[in-house]
């Protein structure tokens, strides 16, 4: 099949690249001793269910700017959030130590691709553009490139939007126009594939694009009080169905 060198596909990485509960637990476990860590230096124990509490404070602070904004909080803002809700007087140096150990947790507990998605990717390239586009939390773009690097993906991929760095995230429409611009590629022939009804469909689906709905690992809308006004034109479990779909 020849390359439609004027049609993208572009693709969400957690919970549509990879399975983002595998390896949880080990990053969760590196970032509750760099807290426990931290705090002993200031002669404060941190038990599990102070951390825990800390922890939805700065996810529900996320979940507010990331639907409200169309933009992420970066991990100096989660972490800041985090050690004020504890009470700990950490300094720049912590903070910075904190920040990394946020950020790279995922060496730890690196997440697993989702099945056959190599395959179906390599594949792909042969005939549409690859992007990747991914709103960021604690693993920022330059982890995640590392992660496609190790996991010999990242040639695949023509271009990244990587919410951290552009300072806006899905479904704003300059999240997807980025690389659609970019390689001059056609909203109406190009697709874009992820897990999020609020933010994958909605933001692909208002700009013109078509957009595959993957639930092979989330199967439920993230936030039901935003109100959604696009469908998916498909609806795939699998990355084989994914192929199934656009070759």
């Amino acid at each position: 099949m020849a390359r439609k060198n004027n049609e993208l596909v572009t693709i969400d990485f957690w919970n549509t690249l990879v399975k983002a509960e595998a390896g949880g637990e080990q990053r969760r476990e590196v970032r509750l001793r760099a807290l426990r860590q931290v705090a002993a230096e200031h002669d404060t124990e941190l038990t599990i269910d102070d951390i825990s509490r800390a922890k939805r404070e700065a996810s529900k602070k996320f979940d507010k700017i990331w639907f409200a904004e169309q933009r992420t909080p970066t991990s100096e803002e989660l972490v800041n959030t985090i050690i004020s809700h504890l009470g700990i007087p950490a300094g720049d140096s912590e903070k910075g130590y904190l920040i990394r150990q946020f950020e790279e947790s995922l060496w730890e507990g690196p997440p697993e691709l989702s099945r056959n998605a190599r395959e179906v990717i390599e594949n792909l390239s042969g005939s549409y553009r690859l992007g990747l586009i991914s709103d960021t939390m604690y693993s920022p773009g330059r982890v995640l490139r590392r992660y496609l690097e190790n996991q010999g993906l990242l040639d695949f991929f023509e271009g990244f939007v990587f919410s951290d760095e552009t300072g806006f995230s899905k479904p704003n429409p300059r999240a997807f126009k980025k690389l659609l611009d970019s390689h001059n590629c056609n909203p109406a022939r190009s697709w874009h594939i992820g897990d999020l009804m609020e933010t994958d469909i909605k933001g692909a689906k208002n700009l013109g694009m078509n957009a595959i709905l993957f639930t092979g690992h989330y199967k439920g809308r993230y936030n039901s009080d935003i109100e959604i006004d696009a469908e998916p034109d498909h609806v795939c479990e699998t990355w084989v169905e994914v192929s199934e779909v656009l070759l």
